[in-house]
């Protein structure tokens, strides 16, 4: 009957479980009934909000995921649940007490199987459950604190938003008048306004996309139905991981809307995590765009005018009018465009003084008739109301003398060489070059052409005697800081006069007048003495040196001459390049019966020139009395020494010089000990090639905890140098 033999015995007691469930009567309940008091005694008026993960109660019932409200009138509780202590591991309520939407504590309970009713007392835990622990009675329990037992920590948490009752996954967040989160109502293409509300932002017709869903329905390894938010579509579109396998449509699961059934042998377990992505249409019917809002109506990029946004207001739609009440209030002004006789009758209810709602008068205005020639009149005669009377001299201006009602008068012409000003109230004549700047201001010239200065990045203390270039506050007779953020760059360029000739571009001196320091015409400086710091990332001194020698020298010039490697001076009309250190260390010691390195130096190729001389001094002690040792000093892997010495030997000195030209290389060396005779001797041979390893090595005659032990070795370098 079946052609997989395992997927029958894994499917039939299942399906033999789910139907016997089926079958089986109502869970048993436990009856929870007891009186809540507040602190200050008085009864408890709120809702209890009961909470629970799915689980498997005594008798095998699932019971699923969910949780329940239960009003608390006058401090009486009563709730009926199904007991957990007998049930599967991890069964449990959260039981949250609210009072005008807001969480006031949370408690957590473990109820037993009862025939009478239990009190809180019986049922309250000392602390949410510990993972994987079962949750047998309220005394067996252990766990954390509960969050009463944290002062503050409730206020705290019931500050914060929580996930509403209106809550969905993937969905938009929006914030309920409880202050908690629900999710936001409408199509997923919609677009979330300020207030919560959403509506079409567009009327393009293509497809939303939902990504990250968690579909509604209970982990329990026997529930096979679940629900996503929307219909896929195209239903092809879904992608379902389980615990991040992909699942496959018609093998593992079947969809239709926006319901997915899983096959027998896929149900998700207990734990196991959901995710979906999937398309959806988009919203259709819309002209484009964005939607208007205001003044508009429809939506961009064509919308319309909105009903009522324009009105046509105290003017008649028939009339014609060619000038404002404006033109038409003064004798002065020419009549050619007033309004005919038949506009003016047109214009209804604008009789009278003209305002802000009469904004057109006609001839029922007796100052408005057409019969108004324009008249000639003083400038500052009576015609004109707002003007007073004054006998007019050459040069004179018009100005406002602010009274009430303001006036038009005449400001004389001011004394020579004043200028016009502005005090804040009045024009008024002043010297010409007042300004109005703030004390220490340098005035300068604006990319406009005019006046202006900068008290932040250009001014001059005077009580100090400071000058400040780039600050507001000089903290020296000249500070010079470009405080800008663009670059931070702070340049000082200082240019020699046409005719400097030999005078020095710079000079520094003592309040008496004399130098003590001085830039010459020719870039050298000159100080009675020169002071550097050294510091751990950088040296005092750098120099960058010449490939060759300068060729005009005075008595103590020095410099570096980086072809030769060397540092040199002139003295007594000769150049005299300085010895160099190359290495001077101490090494190891050794017993072994084989040539063992005792210390090794590195000459660099570039040091290594024509006739350079290279002094190798080292000195060797014997740790022991009674074993003979070997030692031997090598250039490049050339063999310049090697001696013997007698096991009563303590000590060994040595030196070489080693002399590299025409392609060999030239060596002489002499040694002697306390008691070893002194030996000198030489050789030649071609010169090895790259960086020169100078190594001492030694090694004893036999078996012996004897030693023998570098204890010095030094090598200088000796330029060289032609003085014909």
């Amino acid at each position: 009957m079946y052609s997989n033999p395992r997927w029958a015995r894994r499917v039939l007691p299942l399906a033999w479980l789910a139907c016997s469930l089926s079958l089986g009567a109502q869970p048993s309940l436990t009856t929870i009934e007891d009186t809540v008091f507040r602190a200050d005694g008085q009864r408890f008026d709120g809702v209890v909000m009961i909470e629970w993960r799915s689980f498997l109660a005594s008798d095998y019932s699932s019971i699923a995921a969910y949780s329940k409200n239960s009003r608390v009138i006058k401090g009486v509780l009563k709730v009926s649940l199904v007991p957990t202590t007998t049930a599967s591991v991890g069964a449990y309520y959260i039981v949250k007490y609210s009072n005008n939407g807001r969480v006031l504590f949370t408690e957590y309970w473990a109820v037993s199987p009862s025939a009478t009713s239990l009190k809180l007392k019986d049922v309250r835990l000392v602390g949410p459950p510990i993972a994987g622990a079962a949750v047998n009675s309220p005394a067996a329990n252990t766990g954390p604190a509960q969050i009463n037992d944290v002062a503050g920590l409730t206020e705290e948490l019931a500050a914060r938003p929580k996930k509403g009752l209106g809550f969905i996954p993937s969905r938009a967040a929006v914030i309920n008048s409880n202050g908690d989160f629900d999710a936001a109502v409408g199509d997923p293409t919609d677009c979330l306004h300020v207030n919560g509300s959403t509506s079409p932002c567009s009327g393009s017709s293509s497809p939303g996309f939902v990504d990250g869903e968690i579909p509604a329905g209970t982990l329990s390894g026997a529930n096979a139905v679940f629900t996503l938010a929307n219909a896929p579509n195209p239903g092809n579109s879904l992608q379902l991981f389980r615990n991040g396998v992909l699942q496959k449509p018609g093998l593992d699961f079947n969809l239709s809307g926006n319901t997915i059934t899983f096959q027998p042998g896929s149900y998700p377990q207990s734990g196991d995590l959901l995710i979906a992505s999937y398309r959806i249409a988009g919203a259709s019917g819309l002209t484009g765009g964005s939607e208007a809002g205001g003044a508009l109506t429809g939506f961009f990029p064509a919308p319309s005018i909105a009903p009522g946004a324009i009105a046509d207001q105290h003017i008649s739609p028939n009339a014609g009018i060619a000038e404002s009440k404006l033109a038409l209030n003064f004798p002065t002004h020419s009549n050619a465009n007033d309004p005919t006789a038949d506009q003016k009758a047109a214009l209804s209810g604008s009789a009278g003084n003209p305002s802000n709602s009469n904004r057109f008068v006609t001839d029922q205005d007796s100052r408005l008739t057409n019969s108004r020639p324009p008249t000639g009149h003083p400038l500052l005669g009576s015609s004109h109301y707002d003007t007073n009377p004054a006998a007019v001299s050459r040069g004179d201006l018009i100005v406002g003398v602010g009274t009430s009602p303001a006036l038009w008068t005449r400001l004389p012409l001011g004394a020579p060489n004043r200028c016009l000003t502005s005090n804040g109230s009045d024009a008024v004549w002043n010297a010409c070059l007042f300004t109005g700047f703030p004390a220490g201001a340098v005035p300068f010239i604006d990319a406009s052409g005019s006046l202006a200065h900068n008290g932040s990045r250009f001014t001059w203390d005077n009580v100090l005697r400071r000058l400040g270039v780039g600050v507001a506050s000089p903290t020296s007779t000249l500070t010079v800081y470009d405080s800008s953020v663009i670059d931070g760059s702070t340049t000082l360029e200082v240019r020699a006069g046409e005719g400097q000739s030999s005078a020095p571009l710079q000079r520094w001196k003592t309040l008496a007048g004399s130098d003590v320091a001085r830039l010459e015409a020719d870039g050298k400086f000159l100080a009675a003495s020169v002071r550097a710091g050294a510091s751990n990332g950088q040296a005092p001194w750098q120099q960058d040196g010449l490939p060759a020698d300068p060729s005009t020298l005075r008595e103590g010039d020095a410099w570096l001459n980086t072809t030769e490697m060397a540092r040199k001076s002139f003295e007594a009309g000769q150049k005299h390049p300085s010895p160099q250190v190359i290495c001077s260390i101490g090494g190891t010691g050794t017993s072994s019966l084989t040539m063992t390195s005792l210390g090794q130096c590195r000459i660099p190729a570039s040091m290594v020139l024509p006739s350079d001389r290279f002094r190798i001094d080292y000195e060797l002690s014997h740790e022991g009395t009674t074993t003979a040792f070997s030692y031997a000093l090598s250039w490049g892997g050339v063999v310049l020494t090697a001696r013997s010495a007698s096991g009563s030997e303590t000590m060994v000195f040595g030196r070489g010089d080693a002399i590299h030209r025409d392609s060999a290389l030239y060596w002489g060396w002499q040694n002697w000990g306390t008691s070893l005779s002194v030996l000198a001797g030489g050789g030649n041979s071609s010169a090895p090639t790259g960086d020169i390893i100078v190594d001492v090595q030694g090694q004893m005659a036999s078996t012996t905890t004897d030693t023998v032990t570098l204890r010095s070795l030094t090598i200088v370098r000796f330029p060289a140098q032609a003085n014909p």
